[in-house]
């Protein structure tokens, strides 16, 4: 039996304040066509199908047309909601696509929903967090997403004569983040590895670079880069063969138009020899190395490279500001140490538990 297993989607994302429609719509062609060629029967996808709660009408009907012609194909579709979904509206109407072998679950209700195809029983874990799962367990006490997540499995039987893949879309720990992926306070939002040992095969999402967690626990991250900081990142779909266990390669994605870094002065920059060769369909992300500020660059660049993210300057100038602040350290800075620096400071003293506490709280509260 053959699989796919893709995630975060994020259907209605703009970047920069273009939108990625274009190349979504493309993208999900694609997955149908390596579908379709490969004879894939069954598609994981394991959260952040769009990219905002309230998703735009055109993000809607993409994944409406896409769901449509993979239920044409009789192909199965698993797929759980993300922490960008809104759950409730991610799982309207799933009773209804049940009968096309479109399996959404995306609200965690005390159970784990699984479904038997074939030789294999998948279970399907929406995004979770320790106030969602609190009210199923009054007599566990759960602060974190691990603790959450182990009261979540421990509800789980599994039946030893079948192969066990599970969709999860949360933060294992020990993943890589790129620098425009939300930072976690206080480690709370990291779970454990091990956690999810009784699965032969752990289909991630939630991070958008593609990595392996271990031997069979993969975050299959974005098909397109959405993010400056995902430039240099390769993408892929993860395909598995599915027999008594399960084996997976990876394929690289190639994306209708590319996110490409330029870095170099003006006057290198608008050579044609330059530009002469790149396409400029796609995005660009330009690093001048002048020493003074282009009067009105980005507006001039413009004209040879049309899509341009973002602007920036490395020179003397940047790096010593950059060494004065040490900007580098402070990103990588758990935030609830960065707050209590600030606080120490302003007080004299760190923050007490219950403050640390109310701020771990807080930060939940609004993922």
């Amino acid at each position: 039996m053959k699989m796919m297993h893709i995630s975060d989607l994020h259907l209605g994302k703009t970047v920069h304040g273009f939108s990625m429609l274009e190349e979504q719509a493309d993208m999900l062609d694609q997955i149908v066509e390596r579908v379709e060629k490969n004879e894939i029967e069954v598609l994981l996808v394991s959260g952040d199908i769009y990219d905002r709660s309230v998703p735009p009408e055109s993000a809607v009907l993409l994944l409406n047309s896409f769901l449509n012609r993979l239920s044409g194909l009789h192909v199965e579709v698993f797929m759980v909601g993300g922490n960008h979904d809104s759950a409730i509206r991610l799982q309207f109407g799933s009773e209804f696509f049940e009968q096309a072998g479109i399996h959404i679950v995306s609200v965690y209700d005390g159970t784990i929903a699984s479904c038997r195809y074939k030789n294999a029983d998948i279970y399907m874990i929406p995004f979770i967090k320790p106030s969602i799962v609190r009210p199923y367990f009054p007599e566990e006490e759960i602060r974190t997403y691990e603790e959450a997540m182990r009261c979540v499995l421990s509800t789980i039987r599994l039946d030893p004569q079948t192969v066990h893949i599970a969709l999860v879309h949360q933060f294992i720990a020990g993943s890589k983040t790129c620098e425009s992926e939300t930072k976690s306070v206080g480690g709370i939002d990291q779970i454990s590895a091990g956690l999810f040992d009784m699965f032969d095969y752990v289909a991630l999402g939630h991070l958008h670079s593609y990595q392996s967690v271990r031997e069979r626990m993969v975050y299959s991250g974005t098909l397109l880069k959405y993010s400056v900081d995902e430039i240099g990142q390769h993408k892929y779909w993860v395909l598995l063969d599915v027999n008594d266990t399960v084996c997976w390669h990876t394929e690289a994605f190639v994306p209708l138009h590319d996110m490409v870094e330029l870095k170099g002065s003006y006057e290198q920059l608008t050579r044609r020899s330059t530009y002469a060769s790149l396409d400029p369909a796609d995005y660009y992300s330009i690093v001048l190395t002048d020493e003074y500020d282009v009067v009105n660059a980005q507006a001039k660049l413009q004209t040879i490279y049309p899509k341009i993210l973002k602007l920036t300057y490395a020179n003397r100038k940047t790096e010593a500001k950059e060494a004065g602040t040490s900007v580098k350290r402070i990103e990588q800075t758990d935030p609830l140490d960065l707050i209590n620096a600030f606080y120490k400071s302003q007080n004299g003293k760190d923050l007490s538990a219950v403050q640390k506490q109310y701020l771990i709280d807080e930060w939940e509260e609004i993922q």
